[in-house]
This record gives C-alpha cells, structure tokens and sequence, in this order.
C-alpha cells in the first residue's frame, strides 16, 4: 500500500512539474517558431495543424494539448501524435518527462528522414522570371542538404500557392487579397534546377547557412509537421520568401526574421537580412541553360553567326550530327558547333517539354557524335553580380524642376523594386518592375501642392533578341496620373500595355518597337476620358555605372476630342554608388496641339 502511495504522489509530482514549466514553455521563442506565431497568433490557417481548440491563438492551451496528446494517446504506428508532430516532441522532451502509454515506430517519418539526410541548409535565390507574376521579382526557396558534399543530392523545401497560373491577370488579383491556399512541399533539389535553371532560364543562387546541424533536423521534421497543411497566400507579404523565414527563425530562433518584415516582402531583401545577421557562409552561382549558351558563344567570339545558325540546325535534327561529322571543318571549330548545338538541344527540348523517351534517345546521339571528336572548348559563364549586390529595394527621391515654366519641387517614394534606367548591377538587363509609386508636387510660386502620380504597378521587360532566343518584349502599367487635358491638368485612371521586339547587346545597349495602347479615364469628367494607340521606340545605353534611356512615342487619341500627338523623354541616371544616383530627366509632349515640356534633376536614395 505504502508502495502504491508512493508511486502515485511520484506521478503527481512529475505531472505537476512538467505542468508548473508550460507557462514558461509556452512563451519559448522556439516553441512559438514551431507554431509560427507573430503578433499573438499563428500564421499556419489550417486548423489541422492544432491539437487544441484555441491553438490558432494561445500557445499555452496548444502546448498543454500537445503535451496530453503524446501522454495518453494509445495510437498505433504512424497515426501516433509523436509520428505527426515530431519536432514538437522533439522539443519538449528535453524540458518535461513525458510518460508515454504508447512508444510508436513512426515508420513513414523514419523513411522520409532516411532519405532526406538532413545535415546542413542553404537558401537558394532564384532570379526574377517577369513573366510570371508571382515570380516577377524572384523567389526564395530553402535546401537541405545531406552530409555528402553534392549539392545536387539536396532536397528543396519550398511554399507556394495552389494555384493555377494560366489564370493571368486573375491569379495575380487574388494572390494579392489571399484567395489562395499555399503549400510547403519537400522534393529532389534537381527537380527544382530543372524548372527553374533550364525550364524558364532563371540563374540560381545558394546561400549555404551557418544552422547548426541539429536546427536542421529539428527543421526537417517540423517540416513533416507541415506536410499538406496550409496557410494563405498573400502575393506581397506572406509570400514564399516569408514564409520560409518561419523555418529558418526554428533554425536560429534569435533571429526573430519574421517580425522584420511587414507590409511586404521582397525575396532578394530576405537575403540582404540574412547577410547583415552574418547567417551566410558563401554563395554559389548556378547559371541557367540559356546563360551556358551564351557564356560560350561570349568566350570563343571566333563562333560565327553562320556557326551558330549552324549549331541551331543541328540541335533541331535539320542537319544529322552524323553528317556535319563528316563535314571538311577545322577539329576547333567542329568541336564548339557540336558543344554548342548540346546545349541549344536541351534548352529548346526542355521548352518543348520533349518526351522523355525521344529526349535521352537524341541526346545520346548528339553525345556520341560530340565525343568523335578529340577536342576540349572551354567556356566560361560570365561573372555576374549576387542579387544581394545590388541597390535595395526601396527609394526615396527629392526632384526639382520647371513644367511649363512653372517651378516645382516634388517628394517621390518607391516600395519596391527596380527602375529601367537604375544600375542593373544584381538585376536583370532590361527590366522594371515598380509598385507603389507616388509623387507628391509642390509649386512653391503657386503655394499649391498636388499628388501628381500614384501608380499601383509598372512592369516593362525588355528581352533581347538574337539567332537562338526569340522572346517577346512587354510592358504594363496601372495607376493615377495628372496629365494635360487641352488648358489643364486633370487627375485620371490610367491602363496601359504593349508588345513588341527588341535587340541589342545584354548589358551595353538595346533597340525596341512596342505597339502600346493607354486607357485614361477620367471618373469626374469622362468626355475627358480617351484611349490612345501609337508605336512606342525605345534606346537605351549602359556605360559603366551612367545609363542614358531614350523613348519616342507618336500616336493617335481616340475620343471625344481627337487628336495625333508625341511624347519624347531623354534619361540620364548617373549612378554615384551602389544606393545613390543624380538623375536628368526631360520630356516633350505634343498635347491638344500644344506643346508642353518638363526638365527635372532629382537625387535618388536607396534602403
């Protein structure tokens, strides 16, 4: 009886010790990491991932329910709470003795930690693919790697919406409200390179991390913690790169990253913070398939057009390997035609989404053809800038200046992201992606001030042109704008787009033609309102760090009071370091059959 007694006040006593440290426990920061919490609340939506009620909202109430779960569930196997919520397991029982009634082999986890490997973690920068719009601006994803030193045997951990992307303008309305569900997934990291790096051409970046071997197992199995839960997708906070923020602030709970980022999260400024906390131990740069393609047609500028048109015959099977094999052509250049059409075979094999099959069976040809002749080519990819290299994100801007002669001063302020004539230094050649923009203008002789433009969102890609790539160059842009109406100026809704071509060399200048169509509307005055359509030409110039941009844009204004006319507008950024640049901006416009001109000087500050 004695021994009974005994027993039980021991049962008590470790029951009410484990208990008297839940409050504590309950406010660890890895504990709330593990639940990912901000603000008071988790930020995981599905209501699967609690084991208590209240959960969502009190860590305390989970922690408890957690606790009873793994205590006095009788669960076999896998459908064991332990088997489910591994790293919260993990974490307790180094803080409470847990008593189980049932000790389970969690086979399913077992297998997937086997086959992970987990060991060490990098996060991978993926360059901005701009036309896509969840993508425009890059993308973050996280990679566990295994003790052997092969980065192609990681396992990529990424989150995304579950969404369908044909949905084009639609799907980027609702990633902005949050009307999709995403997903964290674990797959093969060469799957990854294979969408990515050779699929949409997009170089890669990896940040190998300074976690601790054992957070990056405690990571690999928060993330079987996850597997098919959800949390919703907002396109411009609570996005990818965010989100993999919550598993690395489990890797280093000190960091707190989440709580850095706010109203919206840019992927390369994830990186940056990751940098300035001295979480980076080297980066990696993984070129893209067409970056291989250009890098060696860079490298051995003896390759000919006709080489490379020749190259691009072979690679489509218009001309049989076998046959230019036997061609009477220098063993030097043989060997790069041959090397060359390799790589344009499986860009365009992979574009074209090739059967598998019909794929390994050419290649295999081209191999063989390729390895006749006893000739190595050396290539090397071009030395390009990290993405954390470049300016940052956001931009204020004090301008001054005359419009019709009337002087201004104007505040202009950018959220995000990259301007045509900013230094593409970390940034794609021929790209801009802006969203908000706002100019507030202040005309000191008038004591009048204005919101002169507030624009929502400005894209323009200006993809060059040549031999083996054929891409399309676009603009779009939505916003509010106070433009000339006859003697005034008047405050409307503009929508424009275009498509068009251009050419040029990536990193020195380009040439484009776009047909652009503008919609104003004016919500106070629609007879004020008109739709204009006309030939954009576009010149832009890089040397060294000064960009000069020129645009030319004739066209015709259909409505009430129609009318032909011209816009000219001449650029000159002067780049003074890495985030501050002295800009020149004059413009020409033909309106109502008057001409109406503005010169401006403005000081651009990046942060």
């Amino acid at each position: 009886m004695v021994k009974i007694l005994a027993g039980s006040i021991a049962c008590l006593f470790i029951y009410s010790v484990s208990f008297s440290q839940v409050k504590t426990l309950s406010q660890d920061p890895l504990w709330l990491g593990l639940l990912h919490y901000k603000n008071g609340k988790s930020e995981i939506d599905d209501p699967k991932f609690f084991l208590s009620e209240n959960g969502k909202t009190d860590p305390k109430a989970e922690l408890k329910a957690t606790f009873e779960a793994f205590k006095n569930s009788t669960e076999e196997g896998d459908k064991h709470p332990i088997c489910r919520f591994p790293a919260r397991y993990h974490f307790l029982k180094k803080h409470i003795n847990i008593k189980l009634k049932v000790k389970p082999k969690c086979k399913d986890l077992n297998d997937f930690l086997k086959e992970v490997n987990p060991y060490s973690i990098s996060i991978i920068f993926s360059d901005a693919y701009i036309n896509s719009p969840a993508s425009m601006y890059g993308h973050t994803f996280l990679r566990i790697d295994p003790s052997v030193k092969s980065r192609l045997l990681g396992y990529a951990v990424n989150y995304a919406a579950n969404a369908d992307r044909s949905e084009g303008f639609k799907y980027y309305i609702k990633g902005i409200f949050g009307f999709y569900k995403g997903f964290f997934s674990i797959f093969p990291y060469y799957k990854k390179i294979f969408e990515y790096n050779n699929l949409e051409s997009r170089d890669l970046w990896e940040y190998s991390l300074k976690v601790p071997k054992d957070r990056v197992y405690l990571i690999t199995l928060h993330l079987w913690e996850l597997k098919d839960r959800y949390a919703y997708y907002y396109f411009f906070d609570k996005n990818c790169s965010y989100q993999i923020l919550h598993l690395i602030d489990i890797g280093r709970p000190d960091l707190n990253a989440v709580n850095s980022f706010n109203l919206w999260t840019i992927p390369v400024d994830t990186i940056r913070f990751l940098k300035s906390k001295n979480l980076i131990n080297a980066v990696y740069y993984r070129p893209s398939a067409s970056s291989r393609i250009k890098a060696l047609i860079r490298s051995n500028p003896d390759i000919t057009k006709e080489d490379i048109k020749t190259a691009t015959k072979i690679a489509k099977f218009k001309i049989k390997p076998e046959d230019y094999l036997k061609k009477s052509v220098p063993i030097e250049k043989k060997a790069k035609i041959l090397e060359l059409s390799k790589l344009i075979f499986s860009y365009y094999s992979i574009k074209e989404r090739m059967p598998y099959k019909e794929y390994r069976k050419k290649f295999l040809r081209l191999l063989r053809v390729r390895s006749k002749v006893h000739y190595v080519v050396r290539y090397k990819s071009e030395k390009k800038t990290p993405p954390d290299m470049g300016h940052k994100s956001k931009m204020l801007s004090i301008k001054t200046g005359t419009e019709d002669g009337q002087k201004f001063v104007s505040f202009v302020f950018r959220g995000a992201y990259h301007g045509l004539e900013d230094d593409d230094k970390g940034y794609i050649f021929g790209s801009e992606i802006l969203f908000p923009y706002f100019e507030v203008r202040n005309f000191p002789d008038k004591n009048k001030t204005v919101l002169n433009e507030f624009s929502l969102i400005k894209i323009k890609s200006y993809s060059i042109r040549d031999i083996v790539f054929k891409p399309v160059s676009w603009q779009v842009s939505a916003g509010f704008k106070r433009e000339w109406y006859k003697e005034e100026k008047n405050f409307s809704f503009n929508f424009s787009t275009g498509f068009g071509l251009t050419y040029g060399e990536e990193g020195n200048y380009f040439y484009s033609g776009m047909i652009k169509t503008t919609a104003r509307v004016n919500a106070q005055y629609l007879d004020k309102s008109d739709l204009n359509s006309g030939i954009e030409i576009t010149f832009l110039k890089n040397t060294n760090r000064n960009k000069t941009v020129i645009s030319f844009y004739p066209y015709y204004s259909f409505g009430i009071n129609s009318f032909a006319g011209f816009s000219v507008i001449l650029i000159d950024n002067f780049s003074l370091n890495n985030n501050t640049a002295l800009q020149i901006k004059t413009s020409l416009n033909r309106v109502y059959y008057k001409n109406r001109y503005q010169i401006s000087v403005s000081l651009n500050r990046f942060f």
